[in-house]
């Protein structure tokens, strides 16, 4: 069992199995169960609260003592065997004091792709506002990896963080597909999934493509001092990232060499008993370091490399947040551009009173003018593009003011969330910086404290030994 934990997140255990080749006609809705069947008809393996499933203590204290009107955790991975796929859940418990709930707390369980959906529609709905990122999807070389405990931990804290960050925001956590997302059952919540993408969502999707094409004509200072801040900053985190990956490789090369000097020492004591002492004290000094250097490499990927990923992911939702308002932008102006088009031409029909070339009958009725045939007179003609353009203008400045109201909005929404995560930002890179100090001074104390205690061994060890080989031979008569 002390393999499994160690080995792998979730293992489907003989019993489950047997279970389901016999097809038991009950269903065990109990989503805790070891072993159970989920209301979508997979099998279920869930690990004891004891072991791993659940939050850090801290961030359990921080739930239970948490006086805000809408809490969330996500907590306790499943791994559901289906008939087409392997996937992981986490239940998500929800409490809550506002009015637009029927309850006070509620628990469902929700997968990685439901992350996805609820991220999607907050940028269907509030395509100007910072939307938090969500953690990559895993990659098809680390698909043997995606149920390890270290890859279902560092996942589940950053879906824990993801959920917390819209909950604590004042417009995103009242968006009803939020409400859906933390409260409906597997039935009701599978109809709202499979619902396609609203209108808004696809006008937003195709400006924003439009905005990789067009140039704007008014470029925003102030924007775009952020766009250079953040892609900056994403270089400065990447750097950081990829320097920290070396340093952990060289970290894993350098606890090999220590687990291979340990057995030399021991060793090295069985065939030197005047040097034993200092021998063994130097093995246990070094597997004492060994030890110090394994908990570095355990702890780095939570508490440092994990952050640190995600606040590169958090770099990028701020570029999508711009790029979005841009994209509002950009509609607006070719608003106004469509208007001063429909302007010019109905100035330019209303100065040219004549049309050039020689208006005569034609011998089917109509007009030919330098040889071409017409219709209507050229006056008609004029007189029709005139009463349309009279009703696409006043259209087309209210559509201005309109898109001119929207690009207030969205420089406001932004700007609002900006603000928020220039704050937030500051307190966990603080965090995120304070964690690496303090994990390098614990690892370096920990290894001064292992050579200190080895001194006087290795000292009183080498007197012992330069004394009894300078003792003065005694002659005897």
């Amino acid at each position: 069992m002390a393999d499994t934990e160690e080995t792998a997140v979730l293992e489907v255990s003989s019993e489950c199995k047997s279970s389901v080749m016999k097809k038991q006609d009950s269903k065990d809705t109990d989503i805790m169960s070891n072993c159970s069947t989920s209301l979508e008809g997979s099998v279920v393996a869930s690990p004891s609260i004891e072991s791993f499933s659940t939050l850090p203590d801290q961030e359990m204290s921080e739930f239970g003592l948490d006086t805000r009107d809408l809490q969330v955790k996500v907590d306790n991975p499943q791994k559901h065997l289906d008939t087409l796929e392997t996937y992981i859940t986490f239940r998500i418990t929800t409490r809550t004091s506002r009015a637009e709930f029927d309850a006070t707390e509620y628990v469902v369980r929700r997968r990685y792709n439901d992350f996805v959906w609820l991220r999607q529609k907050l940028v269907e709905a509030f395509p100007t506002h910072l939307i938090p990122p969500l953690p990559g999807k895993h990659t098809l070389l680390a698909q043997l990896d995606r149920y390890s405990k270290e890859f279902i931990i560092a996942r589940m804290a950053l879906l824990h963080r993801f959920l917390n960050r819209v909950a604590n925001h004042p417009v995103l956590s009242c968006n009803p597909s939020m409400k859906i997302f933390l409260t409906a059952k597997p039935s009701e919540f599978a109809i709202h999934r499979k619902s396609r993408q609203g209108l808004l969502g696809r006008m937003s999707s195709s400006f924003h493509n439009l905005a990789a094409v067009y140039m704007m004509r008014h470029q925003s200072p102030e924007f775009d001092q952020v766009r250079e801040y953040v892609t900056t900053l994403g270089e400065k985190l990447g750097s950081i990232d990829k320097i920290s990956q070396r340093i952990q490789k060289e970290r894993q090369e350098y606890l090999y060499e220590l687990h291979q000097m340990h057995p030399i020492f021991t060793l090295w004591s069985a065939s030197e008993p005047e040097l034993s002492p200092v021998l063994l004290a130097m093995a246990s000094a070094v597997e004492r370091n060994a030890q110090a250097q394994q908990h570095v490499l355990v702890t780095f990927t939570p508490n440092i490399a994990q952050p640190l990923k995600e606040y590169l992911l958090y770099v990028e939702a701020v570029k999508e947040s711009l790029a979005r308002r841009d994209s509002v932008q950009i509609e607006f102006e070719l608003t106004v551009e469509e208007l001063k088009k429909k302007r010019i031409e109905k100035e330019q029909l209303m100065t040219n009173d004549q049309l050039t070339g020689p208006v005569t009958p034609n011998n089917s009725g109509g007009f030919s003018i330098a040889g071409a045939s017409l219709w209507k007179s050229a006056g008609e003609v004029r007189e029709d593009k005139l009463q349309k353009l009279a009703q696409a203008i006043p259209q087309l400045v209210k559509q201005v003011e309109e898109n001119q109201d929207k690009v207030e909005c969205a420089n406001e929404n932004l700007r609002a969330d900006l603000e928020r995560w220039n704050f937030e930002k500051k307190s966990d890179l603080k965090k995120l910086f304070l964690a690496l100090a303090n994990q390098q001074i614990k690892y370096y104390e920990e290894c001064l404290s292992a050579w200190e205690e080895v001194l006087p061994d290795v000292k009183g060890g080498t007197e012992s030994t330069s004394s009894s080989q300078c003792k003065p031979v005694q002659i005897t008569s």
